[in-house]
C-alpha cells in the first residue's frame, strides 16, 4: 500500500495512506454516515478517504467522495445518515451549486468546466483519536498533517483517474473556523496548484450563519475581530480546484 510520511517536531514519524475496508474499526468515524453506506462508498470509490496514523493509532482523517460530472451520480450526506457538521457531500448538490450551506457564494458546477469523474474533499480533522474523538490533540496540530493528507489524496486521484480534486477553501487567517469545519485554508490549496473561485466583492444575499454571529466560542470572537477590518466577501470559503486531466 502507498503511503507518505511526515515527521512530528520531536521526531516522530506519522503515516499518511488511503483508509481500508479493514481497518475501519481504528478509524474515527464521528462525521461518517452508518455502516451500510461506508461498505457502499468502499465499493464503488475503493476509500473514504485518507488517515493519519501514529504508528497504529489513528490521528488524523480527510473524508473524501467521489463526483461525476456535469451530470452523472454523486453521493448526499443528507440522504444517507452523516452527521450535518461533516458537510458531507451535501456541499455539491442537485441544485447545481457548490457548498449547499454557502450556495449563493460559489460557482454553479457548470462554471468550474469539468468534466468526468472528480474527487472531492469534504472535512479533515486533525488530532482526532479513538480515546477523545471529540477534540484535537494539540501533539498533532500545525504539523504539516492536513497537507500531507491533502497530498496523499491528490496522488490518490491521480492513480485512479479521476479529472480533477475539488475543495472548500477557507479564508486565511481563520484559524479556529478552519480547525472547526475541518477545511484547509485556500492558501494552502494555492500553494498545491490549485486554482480558487473567491466571491466577487459586490456579491449580496443572505450571509451564512457564522457571519451572523451564530456559532460558538472562540469561533464567534475570532470572527467577530475579522469583521472588523476584513469585508465579509473575504472571509468566505472560496472552491478550490485542481484540474489532473491535460487538455480537458
Amino acid at each position: 500500500m502507498a503511503e507518505a510520511r511526515v515527521l512530528l517536531r520531536d521526531g516522530t514519524p506519522i503515516t499518511v495512506r488511503a483508509i481500508t475496508l479493514a481497518e475501519l474499526d481504528r478509524i474515527v468515524l464521528r462525521c461518517w454516515p452508518d455502516r451500510r453506506t461506508l461498505d457502499r462508498l468502499f465499493a464503488e470509490q475503493g476509500t473514504i478517504g485518507m488517515a493519519a496514523w501514529d504508528g497504529d493509532k489513528n490521528v488524523a482523517q480527510l473524508h473524501c467522495y467521489r463526483v461525476t460530472v456535469p451530470d452523472g451520480k454523486e453521493w448526499k450526506a443528507a440522504e444517507h445518515g452523516a452527521m450535518g457538521g461533516s458537510m458531507g457531500a451535501n456541499w455539491w448538490t442537485e441544485s447545481d451549486r457548490v457548498f449547499e450551506g454557502w450556495g449563493q457564494w460559489g460557482p454553479r458546477k457548470s462554471a468550474l468546466g469539468l468534466s468526468g469523474p472528480i474527487w472531492c474533499h469534504a472535512c479533515f480533522h486533525v488530532g482526532r483519536t479513538l480515546e477523545d474523538p471529540e477534540a484535537n490533540n494539540p501533539r498533532y496540530l500545525g504539523q504539516g498533517i492536513g497537507t500531507a493528507l491533502c497530498k496523499e489524496s491528490i496522488r490518490w486521484a491521480k492513480e485512479h483517474d479521476y479529472a480533477a480534486v475539488v475543495a472548500p477553501g477557507a479564508a486565511d487567517g481563520l484559524v479556529e473556523f478552519a480547525r472547526w469545519y475541518g477545511h484547509l485554508p485556500w492558501t494552502t490549496y494555492a500553494k498545491l496548484g490549485f486554482r480558487g473561485y473567491p466571491v466577487p466583492p459586490d456579491q449580496t444575499g443572505e450571509l451564512p450563519g457564522w457571519a451572523k454571529g451564530e456559532v460558538h466560542e472562540p469561533i464567534a470572537s475570532e470572527i467577530s475581530s475579522a469583521l472588523q477590518s476584513r469585508p465579509v466577501n473575504e472571509l468566505l470559503e472560496r472552491v478550490m480546484v485542481l484540474e489532473l486531466r491535460d487538455g480537458r
